[in-house]
Formats: C-alpha cells, sequence, structure tokens
C-alpha cells in the first residue's frame, strides 16, 4: 500500500484525471470530519450532520440528487448509512471527485450501531435484534477492492495506486463533440419528432451516459423551427438541469423565463409529471428525463394524451424503479405502441471510461445485476428455507437471490439488499432446483399490538413503526380486533420472468401458507400496488382483499391493496366479517376519493354476492323503468346504486365493457365523454342504450312479481373466493 505524498496531492492529481475515487475515512467522527474540512472546498456536497461551512443536507431523499453534479460529495454514515443514499450521490459525483464516505473503523463495522437500522424496528432500543450482515459484507469487499482510498485514524493514509497516479489523459465529452452514441440517439430523436406519431422513443443508458445532454441537443435543433412546442417532464426541475445547460449554451439568444425557454414563437417549458396531466398542454413533442423515477401509471397516462413522446431512463441503477421500466412498461410499449424505438448509450461522457468507482458501487449494492435465465433441468422444483446467515457468508448465494428479486420486481432497491441481511422479523423462501433459485419469497412477522397501543393506533394517535398489517388494519380500517393477530406479512415475491405463467407463484403461495400455519400465524397477508392482474392471481389463490389505499401510493402510482388469507380457527372466523366490511364500503368511497380508480380494477376488488338488505319494491320498479323504459338514469340513481351493490351476481356474468360501463357511470359518476373513451361509443344516447340494455341482459324483469320479489334476496357470500 502506498503511503507516499499527502491526501492534497493525490486529490490535486486525481482532478485532471476524468477519473473518480471512494474516498473512505475511518476513526473518530470529529477526527473523519476535521480531515475532510481540512481537505475540502466548502462547496462540497455534505450528506448528513457535518460543519456549518458546509451547509449540510438529511440524505433521506435519494431522488433529491437526479441530473446534478458535485465536484465531491461527503456521506456522513455515523448517521447511518443508507444504501439508497450511497448508490445515488455515486452518480453526483464529477469526474476527477471524491465520494467520501466517513465510518467507524472497518473492525467495528459488525457490531456498528448503524442508525439506519432503526427503519426495521419499531423503537430505536430494538435495533440490538438486528443483523450486522450488511455492513460486515461491506467491510470485507472494501478490504479486498480495489480503486478505492483509505484514510485511517490509526494508520494513516492508504492506496494500492503508485504514486505519482499514472491515469491516460481524458477531456470532458459533454462539452465537446457528441459521442457515436448520442450521435445515433439524436438521430432516432429527430426521426421521432418528425415521423410517425404513436411510435415512443426510449434512450436507455446507464449514469453518467449523457442522456440528458441527448435531449437538450435536439431540443436546441427543434426549437430553431418556428412555433415549435417541447414539453419536458422529470420528477424534479433540478433533474432537469443539464438540458437547460445545453439549451443555454447553444442558443445564446433565447429568452429564459422561469421554467420556460422561448425562441421566436417557439418554445420549451418544464412541467411537473402530476402539473403536465391536470393541465395537458398542447405540444409536438414531450420530453420524459428520469422516466424511471416517475410512477408506470403516470407515464401511460401521458403516453396517451401525447402522440411524439421520448423517454430517457436508466434501466440499472441506484433507483429500483429504473427496473420497474424494464418489467412494467416495455411491456405496455409491445402491446399499445408496436413500432416504439429504442436507443441505447453506453460510452461514459462525464468521466473516464476506466473510472473505478462505478464498478466498485455496483459490487457493494449489487446494482445492475439480473439473473441469467435457469438452464432447464430434470431435478424437481422444492421449497427451502434460507437464513441471513447462509446469504452472508455465500455471495453467490446473495448475488442470485437478490438477481432475482431485480429481474422480478419493479421496487428493490439498494435498501432492499440490506433489509434481506439485516432485518430482524425477516425470513427468507425460495423454489430451487438443483443449485438454481427460481423464486423468492420474503416474510416479516408482525402483531400481535398490546391493546393500549392498538386503540392509540386506530384513533390516529400513534403510528409506531413496521406492524404494516395491523397498523392499516387499526388506522385505516377501523377494525380493532386486527391487534390480536399474528401476521406474516409478505414483502416481495417474485418469480424469475422466463419461468413465469408456469405455476410456480401459485406453488410458491402453496409452501408459504402450509409453512406459516405450521408456525403458529393466524394471517398470511400482503400489501402491494394493485393491478388487475396482480388481484388476479392473489384472489385466484383465496386471498381476500379487506383494503385499498384512498390515494395512489407514490413510488408505484397505483392504489395500495391489501389482502389476506387464514390460517387459524380464530383469524377464518373474523375475516369474513372484515371483507365484507370492505365489500360495502368500497362503493362508498368510488363515487369520492377513489373516483379516479380505473373500473377494471374495481371489478377485480369486487365479490360477486354482497350481504345487504334486498332491493324494496319502488327500488326494484325504478331499475325496471331505466331497463324496459325511458325513465332517467340520474333520477334514479341512488336505486341503480343500490342495484349494483346487491345484485354483483347478475351483472358480473356481463361481458367486461358493459361491466365497466355500469361501475364507471352509477359508482363513479363518470362523464358521458369518459365512458365514451372507455367504450368506444358515439355519444350520451348511445352510451344510455348500452346502459339499459346491460340492465336487460343482466335479468332485470319486464314487470314486478311477487314470485320475482321472493327469489331476489341475495345471498351471503362464501368464505373463500
Amino acid at each position: 500500500m502506498s503511503l507516499s505524498s499527502s491526501p492534497r496531492a493525490w486529490l490535486e492529481r486525481l482532478a485532471t484525471s476524468g477519473e473518480r475515487r471512494l474516498l473512505l475515512l475511518t476513526g473518530s467522527h470529529a477526527w473523519c470530519q476535521d480531515r475532510l474540512t481540512e481537505l475540502l472546498p466548502s462547496n462540497t456536497l455534505w450528506l448528513g450532520s457535518g460543519p456549518a461551512a458546509f451547509a449540510p443536507q438529511a440524505m433521506d431523499k435519494p431522488a433529491h440528487w437526479l441530473g446534478q453534479e458535485y465536484s465531491h460529495v461527503v456521506l456522513n454514515g455515523f448517521d447511518g448509512l443508507h444504501p439508497d443514499a450511497l448508490g445515488a450521490v455515486a452518480g453526483v459525483v464529477r469526474a476527477g471527485g471524491l465520494l467520501c464516505l466517513m465510518m467507524p473503523p472497518l473492525a467495528d463495522w459488525p457490531s456498528f450501531a448503524d442508525p439506519d437500522l432503526r427503519r426495521f424496528v419499531s423503537t430505536p432500543t430494538e435495533t440490538v435484534r438486528c443483523q450486522g450482515f450488511f455492513l460486515a459484507r461491506l467491510a470485507r469487499l472494501l478490504q479486498a477492492g480495489s480503486g478505492l482510498w483509505r484514510w485511517d485514524q490509526a494508520s494513516g493514509w492508504h492506496t494500492d495506486e503508485p504514486w505519482p497516479l499514472h491515469l491516460a489523459p481524458w477531456s470532458c465529452h459533454a462539452t465537446l463533440q457528441p459521442t457515436d452514441d448520442q450521435q445515433a440517439a439524436l438521430m432516432a430523436l429527430r426521426h421521432c419528432a418528425a415521423g410517425h406519431p404513436h411510435r415512443p422513443l426510449l434512450i436507455a443508458a446507464d449514469r453518467g451516459r449523457g442522456k440528458s445532454t441527448v435531449l437538450g441537443l435536439a431540443a436546441a435543433q427543434l426549437l430553431q423551427r418556428p412555433g415549435y412546442r417541447v414539453l419536458l417532464t422529470a420528477p424534479s426541475r433540478k433533474a432537469t438541469e443539464q438540458v437547460f445547460v445545453q439549451l443555454r449554451r447553444l442558443l445564446p439568444e433565447a429568452l429564459e423565463q422561469g421554467e420556460r425557454i422561448e425562441l421566436g414563437s417557439s418554445q420549451l417549458t418544464f412541467y411537473s409529471p402530476d402539473a403536465l396531466l391536470e393541465q395537458q398542454p398542447e405540444a409536438d413533442l414531450l420530453l420524459i428525463d428520469e422516466a424511471a423515477a416517475i410512477p408506470t401509471p403516470l407515464l401511460q397516462d401521458l403516453l396517451r394524451h401525447y402522440s411524439r413522446v421520448v423517454f430517457a431512463t436508466t434501466l440499472h441503477g441506484y433507483e429500483g424503479s429504473g427496473q420497474g421500466f424494464a418489467l412494467r412498461m416495455q411491456p405496455y410499449l409491445d402491446r399499445y405502441h408496436p413500432g416504439w424505438q429504442r436507443c441505447h448509450l453506453s460510452q461514459p461522457v462525464r468521466w473516464h471510461t476506466d473510472d473505478p468507482l462505478e464498478p466498485l458501487l455496483n459490487r457493494l449494492l449489487l446494482l445492475g445485476h439480473s439473473e441469467p435465465p435457469p438452464v432447464p433441468s430434470d431435478d424437481p422444483i422444492v421449497w427451502q428455507h434460507l437464513s441471513q446467515t447462509q446469504l452472508a457468508n455465500d455471495e453467490a448465494l446473495l448475488r442470485q437471490l437478490f438477481g432475482l428479486l431485480i429481474q422480478a420486481h419493479y421496487q428493490t432497491t439498494p435498501s432492499d439488499l440490506r433489509t434481506l441481511l439485516d432485518s430482524p422479523d425477516l425470513t427468507i423462501h425460495g423454489l430451487r432446483q438443483g443449485a438454481q433459485w427460481l423464486g423468492v419469497a420474503l416474510l416479516c412477522a408482525e402483531g400481535p399490538i398490546e391493546p393500549e397501543l392498538a386503540q392509540t393506533i386506530r384513533r390516529g394517535e400513534r403510528r409506531p413503526r413496521g406492524q404494516l398489517l395491523p397498523q392499516t388494519l387499526l388506522a385505516h380500517a377501523g377494525i380493532q380486533e386486527a391487534a390480536d393477530f399474528r401476521y406474516a406479512r409478505i414483502m416481495r415475491i417474485a418469480i424469475h420472468p422466463t419461468c413465469q405463467r408456469q405455476g410456480l407463484g401459485q406453488q410458491l403461495l402453496t409452501a408459504l401458507t402450509d409453512d406459516c400455519r405450521q408456525q403458529g400465524y393466524d394471517l398470511l397477508g400482503a400489501a402491494f400496488a394493485a393491478t388487475p392482474e396482480l388481484l388476479h392471481f392473489w384472489r385466484r389463490a383465496g386471498w381476500q382483499p379487506v383494503r385499498l389505499g384512498l390515494s395512489r401510493d407514490a413510488a408505484s402510482g397505483s392504489h395500495s391493496a391489501v389482502l389476506l388469507q387464514p390460517l387459524s380457527a380464530a383469524a377464518s372466523q373474523v375475516l369474513p366479517d372484515w371483507r365484507q366490511r370492505f365489500q360495502q364500503q368500497l362503493p362508498q368511497w368510488l363515487g369520492g376519493p377513489l373516483r379516479d380508480l380505473p373500473p377494471q380494477l374495481v371489478l377485480a376488488l369486487l365479490d360477486q354476492a354482497n350481504d345487504r338488505r334486498p332491493l324494496q319494491p319502488w327500488e326494484w320498479q325504478d331499475v325496471i323503468d331505466c331497463a324496459h323504459g325511458h325513465r332517467s338514469l340520474d333520477h334514479a340513481l341512488p336505486s341503480l346504486q343500490r342495484w349494483l351493490d346487491c345484485r354483483r351476481e347478475d351483472w358480473q356474468r356481463l361481458p367486461q365493457q358493459e361491466q365497466l360501463l355500469l361501475v364507471g357511470r352509477f359508482w363513479q359518476y363518470q362523464s358521458w365523454s369518459a365512458l365514451g373513451r372507455l367504450s368506444q361509443l358515439p355519444g350520451q344516447k348511445a352510451l344510455q342504450q348500452a346502459i339499459r340494455s346491460s340492465l336487460r341482459k343482466a335479468g332485470v324483469p319486464e314487470r314486478l312479481t311477487e314470485d320475482f320479489l321472493s327469489q331476489s334476496v341475495p345471498v351471503r357470500p362464501a368464505d373463500t373466493v
């Protein structure tokens, strides 16, 4: 290990290299802070507690730094080493800069009381239950790794590189001519802007490859066309700064006003995704930067409104939603926009091709790792429980299982790697064929909750960390007895994409159900971003919906659903009542906070039968007059809503398109124009005729008779779907 020269000399040599380094400072908190204060300029990005001169910032929102650059970044690990923050800031460091990590001595890492562990437990004192495998693994890899510099309080400055630092000459491509990759992307973008509509373009790359620069270069060319309108959106305005940098450089005569750049009659305007959907301004082209960090449903809504769209996104990186773009958005493009195009940028432009920081962080956090397709085998498929100790001691096994999660789940982030290794209430289960893992499930133990605490949760006065299932049933569904049960919550369940639709998911669920029943759990549950396809998977296995979030989840852009499966006799007795409560409340929410819920999702949540008082004769007469006469559908709305609720077994036999019309109009109060877009029917008159026809096809009689009334009492639903 070289000890020659001073840290400042190494830093000065690095500044012109085009490469970046991880500088690991180990010792006391005060010593590490003092060394960095002496070494770095005050415009360094300092995350975590630090000297006031550096204007330290919190590290709890990694997406905040998308698209930004700093010469040096400090991550104060004494405040908690959050894996997502570590992965995020790797792309923020400019060529020739340092990513500085402050930590205790390496030998202390396995036992370090890391504040980041608090997110795994309800109270800070419970962190002693957490494992220390994540930091122990990092320490092992860092000791064996290359491309990093170490500065230790006890032993001084260390590096495995010789002095003077011999690095190949490098110049920043971002300010020179576009690379060949960027030239190809520019050509594809111009074609998207001028070619056939509804053929979106995807520009994909790892970070630092110049995606945002391409958007800026293309926008500068397009704005020179008279009257051309470009819209730009991203998770934040800061994420698009490189686009504006290129526009300022190439169009110095343009007028910049806040979020807009004008060149004569042409303009580029930035909108947040939500504002863009709400206002829907007209445009010739929509550019979406950092698309992977925007919820997929929002992207799909934008595609439906704008005919020419360009996505620029990171498919592999710290933002787990990048993999979600591949898993969710690309199949959507294949189905609805079969002419979509894709180009890939591989050459780094913001740092040297041989930059060691990117591969080092990839190894530490398993970024971009995906499990290859399983090789066909004649070995039997078996279910197996795995311990965190096994994963911590077997790097190949860890890579295989975490690769499965990345490959099959849209929200897997580096933080999940720490969860996998350190969470104290986690159990790991998988389906194995020989040495290959085809599927994996992560379970978290929850409940019961003490009565006094449960009451404060139900009243909205307390919300401790963890205990997701019992807490949401208490606080959101108001179910007091939910606190009394033991839950096994499925946090993740993933089957390798090449093995899906072969029954392996149901096989894994069956094995989990049997095992959790033997372990004495009362309920097996899951909370996930609801889609009709996912709900079909869970309900086919007999799981029962008991809650739906009234607002969209910020990460997924979807409403979160909670489904349960009873395991004990006590749970089997109460769960039908919990489900019935949800089924009765859902129609009321559909007219208010869930008015915009996709009708297909409504159908996937509804039971066929419902335990409600039967329709009164006058209510039946209202429905009959609508079905067989010309009674106003609006004037008879209360009776039609009651019929829709009480006679689900009748109308759920209709074709889905007709079901969507009934739900959309009677429960969600959708406008005739919205229903027309949904059904492709021309105008209000045709829609009303279709609804009346559907009522007749659903069995509404022509006249009311005593025999019919005696046979029209709804039946209480069975306990399983």
